[in-house]
């Protein structure tokens, strides 16, 4: 009688195998490492129990190894340019106030040939958003951003405007005598919570800035750029 051949060797499951080599591949696709971080462990446990998935213990606890440590450079690499984005979304609501106030004064100079530092002349409806607004160098402040937005920033508009350059609050509200005249307007938030507060202005005339730069009337310009400082 001939004797049976001896059982083949077992290795131990595939599927901890295909987890680990994805989990290389997730280094470039970081969602895929999700899912071979779930694999990993599925295979860890499986092999605490089952002799067969034991085989392949360590290469699930490689899984695991690479799985968590991309996961852990992927969310240091992506959380600051995420936070940066929102401030960006932010930072665009004071420039879109500015473009919106211009287009208000125009329409006022429009009718009456003249400008105004009083919103109540103005045929403007207030953004959504956190910030402030000032059409003169003193006085009135105008903030904007009450219900859900303003939970946004817990920075009281008066601490916000005290961050704002003298020099630049200086060039805000109306020069000359009108008809021949010019009106320049700000806006200021707050979008990080430090010291620095993301300040914008816009004229209705050209204008040199800080740096030299020729400023066209209707253009909102960023002053003070919180979001890199």
């Amino acid at each position: 009688m001939t004797p049976s051949p001896p059982p083949p060797q077992s290795h131990g499951p595939l599927l901890p195998v295909v987890a680990l080599i994805l989990s290389v591949v997730g280094l470039c696709v970081p969602p895929v490492l999700l899912i071979t971080g779930g694999l990993g462990l599925f295979g860890y446990l499986k092999g605490r129990t089952d002799p067969f998935w034991a085989l392949r213990k360590q290469v699930t606890q490689m899984t695991m190894a690479v799985s968590g440590a991309g996961l852990l450079i992927f969310v240091g690499l992506f959380l600051p340019n995420f936070k940066r984005y929102q401030q960006r979304v932010k930072q665009v609501e004071c420039r879109e106030t500015l473009v919106s106030l211009h287009a208000a004064q125009a329409r006022l100079y429009a009718q009456e040939k003249r400008y105004t530092t009083k919103l109540s002349e103005l045929d403007w409806r207030p953004p959504r958003g956190r910030s402030i607004i000032r059409l003169a160098a003193e006085g009135a402040l105008e903030e904007f951003g009450q219900g859900v937005d303003a939970a946004r920033s817990s920075v009281p508009a008066k601490d916000i405007d005290e961050a704002v350059s003298k020099l630049v609050r200086g060039e805000v509200g109306i020069h000359g005598e009108c008809p021949a005249c010019s009106v320049t307007m700000l806006c200021a938030s707050q979008l990080d919570g430090d010291a620095e507060a993301d300040v914008w202005t816009i004229s209705t005339i050209e204008r040199v800035g800080n740096q030299g730069e020729k400023i066209a009337g209707g253009i909102a310009w960023c002053e003070v750029d919180d979001v890199t400082q």
